[in-house]
């Protein structure tokens, strides 16, 4: 009964270290490393930034000998047929249970899985990991660097985490959080960062920031200001994806659809390098970037600061970010009539349809 209980919660908490700052934790995680190193090893570019430092010399030289491993044929077969990458190898990392070095995945209420993985032999996978964790020593090398990731886990609480206004989201969506937030950096994915969440049996919904990492010439960790804006960023998805998403907000989307689709299909080439492919992604970021700068104008932020975030939207080709911001911002100012986001939510669907319908205007002119 101890041995179980033991390997229940090994498997839902998956941390050999973390600190705790106010309710939110940041941590490093085993099997997030596990699965970056073997998407680094398997090629994706994503894992490949190289910037943290000593680190990332130190896994090339333990794992580099293993580059001809069937687990990593695999990968390589996973990321050509079923597309899996980016966020998807952190959508796994945080489902994987590891039960003395045999891998399985975690049951959840519901299937939280990103859907690239439908197409996947899971249990291949499963089995293929189990064989390279083993055969790689992994454990050895995870446990030896403890130390390192502490000095990361503590550069982050000291740099983002103490300035983390986590009431924010409460105050501002009108409702509290449903899920339990946590931050996992992720030492291998540099400038990358990812936002899976599960729901495992019996638990309430938990909402990951597997924030990057990376390094100075002097080998310290470059966590500034930046990184606190990922953070809010992160956490705003569990309040505004859901609107989409569920089945009960299905005419949500079918009312959002074509305006959806054709702001995709204007910033096509942008959006897809920022691996943003569905119409609905698009929706979402827009409302969580936007988020992020009310976040910034609700905690004092310089004025130059809010600009300069402003302005990187636009340049990520999110042309409407000024609007939009406006937009939430009216619905801050009347907040007393709305109670939450979810009520103001039918104005979101009007601004985009109209933002949309007076692009189409501006393409139509030519014809006039």
């Amino acid at each position: 009964m101890k041995t179980r209980l033991f390997v229940f919660l090994l498997c839902c908490f998956v941390a050999c270290s973390h600190l705790q700052v106010k309710a939110v934790a940041v941590s490093v995680n085993e099997n997030v490393e596990l699965m970056s190193v073997l998407s680094r090893l398997s090629g994706y570019q994503e894992y490949c930034m190289d910037v943290a430092g000593a680190y990332i010399n130190d896994l090339d030289s333990c794992f580099g000998k293993y580059s001809e491993h069937p687990a990593i044929a695999y990968m390589k077969e996973l990321r050509d047929e079923c597309g899996i990458a980016y966020d998807a190898v952190m959508s796994i990392a945080v489902r994987l249970c590891n039960d003395d070095g045999r891998f399985s995945l975690l049951e959840e209420d519901s299937d939280g899985l990103d859907a690239r993985w439908g197409g996947a032999d899971k249990e291949k996978f499963l089995s293929l990991l189990s064989s390279f964790y083993a055969d790689s020593g992994f454990r050895s090398f995870f446990e030896a660097h403890d130390s390192f990731y502490r000095v990361g886990l503590h550069a982050y609480e000291d740099s983002v985490l103490k300035h983390f206004d986590e009431k924010w989201y409460e105050s501002f969506y009108g409702k509290e959080p449903e899920e339990t937030f946590n931050v996992i950096i992720g030492f291998v994915n540099g400038y990358a960062n990812y936002g899976p969440s599960r729901q495992l049996k019996g638990m309430k919904k938990e909402v990951f920031a597997i924030v990057g990492y990376a390094v100075d010439e002097s080998g310290t960790p470059r966590y500034n200001r930046n990184y606190l804006s990922t953070l809010v960023h992160e956490f705003n998805h569990s309040f505004v994806n859901y609107l989409l998403d569920a089945e009960i907000y299905s005419d949500h989307a079918d009312a959002l659809e074509d305006a959806g689709g054709f702001l995709l299909e204007s910033s096509l080439w942008s959006m897809r390098s920022q691996a943003y492919n569905f119409w609905k992604t698009v929706i979402n970021e827009s409302l969580v970037r936007a988020a992020v700068i009310c976040y910034m104008l609700d905690n004092g932020y310089p004025k130059e600061e809010v600009e300069a975030e402003m302005l990187s939207q636009i340049g990520r080709n999110f042309r409407w970010m000024p609007e939009l911001v406006a937009l939430l911002k009216s619905y801050r100012a009347q907040q007393a009539e709305y109670g939450t986001f979810e009520n103001f939510y039918p104005r979101v669907i009007s601004f985009f349809n109209g933002y949309a319908d007076r692009e189409r205007l501006r393409l139509n002119a030519v014809f006039d």
